[in-house]
């Protein structure tokens, strides 16, 4: 009899739970209302932003028909309801923000910036859109760095959106000045190559400076039978994984665009970057293995992946022509502080036919 008793007590405690435990059901792109649902009512955190300084913040619980309601009917119930002039109601964000960012769109209405590295906007999202209507026209172009001032809230949604009451130009100066004669190593690229079939293939490197170690041995052409695996065969039958040089060139890179990476963090920085740059996984192994121990002891590694200055520099003829070429090259250098600076979009074309893969790199010492 008692074990009855207790089986109905435990029953009726959890459909008590089922019926008053409110559950999350979401947020909204409004300025981060909340809402929760119960089966016998619904509880809105309003967090919702009215103009450029202000926003409505109030805890609302809705029972019967009021449960059923669409948020947009909830909240034409609760303005009509709630004096929103009322000072406990309105809270004001009149405070000015401002952030540096770099301009990733523009349309002459709406500009869509990323803030750096460092600024606490990020936090809330990566992308933030604004309107340009009212504001001085500074000729932007995507790419320019612009700090931008702002009051109220940031709404919750993809790309965030801020209210911006002025910007302005905002050029970011190069952490490291390359144009003072420094002298660059380029240690070991690393030429793969893939055909369809097995294929006789000749490479040649034009260097805009002294080629000063290869391997195989380099007599203005690599000559080789490459494998769809990627193995080389030279014409006396030994094997290789790829083709290696080393140089020296007064390239000037450019670090002004780029990433800022703790020493800790930059084994998994790199295999996200590589991955993303078209390296496979045991090429990108192979990167990582050589610059890591040179890389992860630091406080801070400044990072630049080099497209047009660096292939300019290393021009690669390759016969036959390759259907895929990806170069990829990595200046950096370390850092005793965090460096804030543009970051780069990271991209490669797919793979397909004939591949030709390049790694390599440079420190500026």
């Amino acid at each position: 009899m008692k074990k009855k008793i207790w089986i109905s007590i435990a029953t009726v405690f959890v459909l008590l739970a089922v019926l008053f435990t409110p559950i999350p059901k979401g947020s909204y792109d409004d300025g981060g209302t909340r809402e929760y649902l119960a089966l016998t009512y619904k509880i809105v955190a309003w967090h919702r932003i009215m103009s450029s300084n202000e926003f409505y913040k109030n805890t609302s619980i809705y029972f019967g028909a009021d449960r059923n309601k669409s948020i947009d009917e909830l909240w034409d119930l609760e303005y009509k309801e709630q004096p929103l002039q009322d000072t406990d109601i309105i809270q004001s964000t009149d405070t000015l923000h401002e952030f540096i960012a770099v301009i990733v769109e523009y349309n002459g209405s709406i500009a869509v910036v990323e803030p750096l590295e460092g600024e606490e906007e990020r936090n809330s999202c990566s992308r933030i859109s604004f309107s340009v209507g009212e504001l001085d026209d500074i000729e932007p172009c995507v790419g320019d760095t612009v700090r931008v001032y702002y009051t109220g809230g940031i709404m919750e949604t993809y790309p965030a959106q801020i209210n911006v009451d002025s910007w302005e130009y905002y050029p970011l100066e190069p952490y490291f000045d390359v144009s003072n004669g420094y002298e660059f190593v380029d240690e070991k690229p690393v030429i793969y190559l893939y055909p369809e079939e097995e294929t006789e293939v000749s490479v040649k490197l034009k260097l805009d400076g002294e080629i000063t170690c290869t391997y195989p041995k380099y007599d203005n052409v690599w000559s080789v039978t490459a494998s769809p695996d990627g193995t080389l065969t030279d014409a006396e039958g030994q094997s290789y994984n790829y083709l290696y040089w080393e140089g020296i060139t007064n390239v000037e890179y450019d670090l002004s665009k780029g990433f800022c990476i703790k020493g800790e963090d930059t084994a998994d920085f790199l295999e996200d970057a590589l991955e993303k740059l078209g390296l496979n996984r045991r090429e990108a192994n192979e990167f990582i293995v050589y610059w890591l121990p040179l890389m992860e002891h630091n406080p801070y590694n400044v990072i630049s992946f080099q497209t047009d200055i660096y292939t300019d520099a290393a021009k690669l003829t390759v016969t036959p022509e390759p259907n895929t070429l990806i170069r990829v090259f990595m200046a950096w250098q370390g850092s005793d502080e965090y460096i804030s600076l543009p970051e780069q979009e990271l991209t490669a074309p797919s793979r397909k036919g004939f591949t030709v893969v390049e790694w390599g790199g440079a420190e500026l010492k």
